[in-house]
């Protein structure tokens, strides 16, 4: 795929959602809208689209047992290092009970544990990228090995199954944490995931993909105003939401005009697009790094006094996110990503064809 700007813009507003729905509690004891289900659900609609349309540009391009080798190597270099790296330096100063946990989030167990368990704190948005891996282990053999026709079947499946998946788990096998619903199941998640890849579909095969994606928000307004506040419908609300995130990312991906497209391609956000990955993994560790911090100074009293000011305790949360994400790209992970060099795709991959 090509770079597409505004998609790394939207990754930041994403990544923001998350952070605030976990840092606002400093600032407003309660919040009425789910920040994070809108940020972690905007992920995984980016994700079902730039990874099926990854896989379907090159299903011909080359043999395919190298179009894995070639997918995996390059997820590999972009995920693993600063997930092992965040996991080691949490385990070495006792971030939660991951002394006791580590094998789960190592194995990328971690939204399994947290359905068993509960959350666990600091490493609790460790359950996305779990979702993540996993959706990159068994979705690359769909679209890779199933045969043209039975691709779209396959992408509809994955998303009608979401929901009757999340509302069986919930009544019949309910975790032990009734704050943790079946949704961070991978299975869960296809509806998101889904909703990408039906884009990443339509691209290639030529549908009329303004129309596909006004009717999808239309629907998911619908639906959305009908189940999005109900807790028995909650997965269907769910469904509707990953409609309008559909029309956001496509249209997003196509190139919003006006002021929001420029917002979206803005350096700023482009930057932070860029090293979202790492503030995702790191954001929820600021509450802890700042206390420490305080308290390597010696806590005192004027530092104390500015840190109960609510917005300038999230300003702190802000900055040392960015600051740590930032020199992590550079220093760690971008060298690392630059590897992705010796594990290409073919040139003339990149044109949208049609997928038989």
């Amino acid at each position: 795929m090509n770079y597409l700007r505004q998609l790394d813009g939207l990754r930041a507003l994403s990544v923001a959602a998350v952070a605030w729905s976990h840092w606002s509690v400093f600032w407003f004891p309660t919040s009425f809208i789910p920040w994070a289900e809108f940020g972690v659900e905007t992920f995984f609609v980016i994700s079902g689209f730039l990874i099926t349309g990854i896989l379907l540009d090159n299903r011909f391009a080359m043999s395919k047992p190298l179009v894995l080798k070639q997918f995996y190597a390059r997820r590999f270099l972009r995920i693993f290092p600063l997930f092992y790296a965040t996991l080691l330096v949490a385990f070495i100063f006792q971030a939660g009970s991951v002394s006791q946990t580590w094998y789960w989030h190592a194995g990328y167990l971690s939204n399994v544990y947290f359905y068993i368990w509960g959350w666990q704190g600091q490493l609790s948005h460790f359950w996305s990228l779990a979702v993540e891996e996993q959706f990159y282990l068994f979705w690359p053999l769909l679209m890779i090995f199933l045969p043209g026709r039975w691709l779209l079947p396959a992408i509809l499946a994955g998303i009608g199954i979401a929901p009757l998946f999340e509302t069986a788990m919930d009544s019949f096998y309910p975790g032990h944490s009734p704050q943790v619903s079946a949704h961070v199941l991978m299975p869960s998640c296809m509806d998101a995931l889904g909703m990408g890849a039906l884009l990443s579909y339509g691209v290639r095969n030529q549908f009329p993909m303004k129309r596909l994606t006004l009717i999808l928000l239309l629907v998911g307004s619908f639906g959305c105003a009908l189940w999005s506040f109900s807790t028995t419908f909650k997965p269907i609300g769910r469904l509707a939401e990953d409609c309008i995130l559909g029309w956001l990312v496509y249209s997003a991906a196509a190139g919003f005009r006006g002021p929001f497209g420029w917002f979206l391609e803005c350096p700023p956000m482009n930057y932070l697009g860029k090293i979202s990955y790492g503030l995702y993994i790191i954001h929820n560790f600021a509450v802890s790094i700042c206390a420490s911090l305080i308290l390597l100074c010696g806590n005192p009293t004027w530092l104390a006094k500015l840190y109960d000011i609510p917005v300038l305790r999230v300003l702190a949360f802000a900055g040392l996110t960015i600051g740590l994400a930032a020199c992590s790209w550079h220093i760690f992970e971008k060298p690392i990503n630059n590897l992705k060099r010796k594990f290409p795709y073919p040139r003339d991959a990149a044109t949208l064809s049609p997928v038989s």
